[in-house]
């Protein structure tokens, strides 16, 4: 769908009558529309302190008072889910009342007449239906025994790349401090459940990783606040949430930034790895790290590894062409480096298949 997407807002802090098919309703809407669930009654207010115009709304009677926090917004149409059947109060005309758990096929049904009214016949006909079947997820590690070489801007430089070949991209920090968040906006955090969902993987895991993920450019996994070790979160919680939503499919690439530490533990994990990029500097110093890496191949996870060599912090050392994918020119600033030429070759060669 060429523009705008539209603007699904779920509102459901009263009974949770929605959650069984959140899930459902967020991996269907999700390609076509921007999805946003709300469960904390506290952020409801904090989320319409500032003007909204979302295209359909889903909210618990609850939540929904008798409306005039909402007075002030354009809201095109508002589903409105009530306990039982005979109410005698009056609503606004965009205001249709449904019955709570509602079976999800006739939800369904009447969000993609809210949502996809006003689009063409063509693109309706794909928008209301099932995504095709998914592709499988194809995971991307990012690695340089090198620090503070630019691993994460190649991470964020990557994913943008990636989705301008209309892949979906999820971008998760997964070294202890998770520097990637320099580069995320604002100062949200994970929550702490997350944590403890991934230590304690039950029923609801999915659920908290998917409260836990925010779209900017690209998808990205919230930050924790504090570091990885702080929070208890190590390499068997990462297992737990690469596996979960590898198997769910609701992404075609997962990037990961994986620091500067590389163990035989974390290669084990790793193998399973579409491809492995490399990040080097064109220096003396870098180069020897990296030949002491290539002495160490036990090191390297058994997928595709693809060097780039970063010339920020040349001094003058010459990166023989044929043993690198690509090299980023210097820039004057990390925005500017984001186009540089050989993301764009290495995101092509990725969802080619390298």
């Amino acid at each position: 769908m060429e523009g705008k997407k539209p603007q699904l807002i779920i509102i459901d802090t009263d009974s949770g009558f929605l959650k069984h098919c959140e899930e459902d309703i967020i991996r269907r809407y999700s390609v076509n529309a921007e999805v946003q669930v709300i469960t904390d009654p506290g952020f409801v207010d904090a989320y319409f302190s500032t003007e909204q115009n979302p295209d359909l709304m889903l909210i618990d009677e609850g939540s929904y008072g008798d409306g005039s926090q909402f007075a002030g917004h354009s809201i095109g149409r508002i589903y409105l889910l009530v306990p039982e059947a005979g109410m005698t109060k009056t609503y606004p005309d965009n205001v249709t009342v449904l019955m709570e758990f509602l079976p999800k096929e006739e939800l369904f049904e009447k969000i993609d007449m809210a949502l996809w009214a006003g689009v063409e016949v063509e693109d309706a006909a794909s928008a209301e239906k099932e995504p095709a079947a998914p592709k499988q997820t194809k995971v991307v590690a990012v690695y340089s025994p090198i620090g503070g070489c630019g691993k994460s801007l190649v991470c964020v430089a990557l994913a943008r790349k990636l989705k301008m070949l209309d892949q979906k991209v999820l971008l998760i920090g997964c070294d202890d401090t998770q520097s990637l968040s320099v580069y995320l906006p604002g100062e949200s955090y994970a929550s702490p459940e997350l944590a403890e969902k991934l230590i304690h993987p039950d029923e609801d895991t999915y659920w908290t990783i998917l409260q836990n993920i925010k779209t900017d450019v690209v998808s990205y996994l919230l930050p924790f606040e504090k570091s990885l070790g702080t929070m208890n979160v190590g390499l068997k919680e990462f297992d737990v949430l690469i596996r979960t939503l590898v198997e769910k499919q609701d992404f075609d690439f997962i990037v990961l930034d994986i620091g500067s530490c590389l163990s035989r533990e974390m290669t084990e994990r790793l193998n399973k790895l579409k491809a492995l990029i490399l990040l080097t500097e064109a220096n003396v110093l870098a180069n020897r790290k990296m030949q002491k890496l290539l002495k160490n191949s036990e090191l390297l996870p058994k997928c595709q590894c693809m060097i780039v060599a970063n010339e920020y912090q040349s001094d003058d050392t010459r990166i023989l062409r044929d043993k690198v994918f690509g090299t980023i020119s210097p820039y004057s600033s990390w925005e500017k480096a984001l186009e540089d030429p050989v993301f764009y070759r290495l995101a092509l060669a990725l969802e080619e298949g390298v």
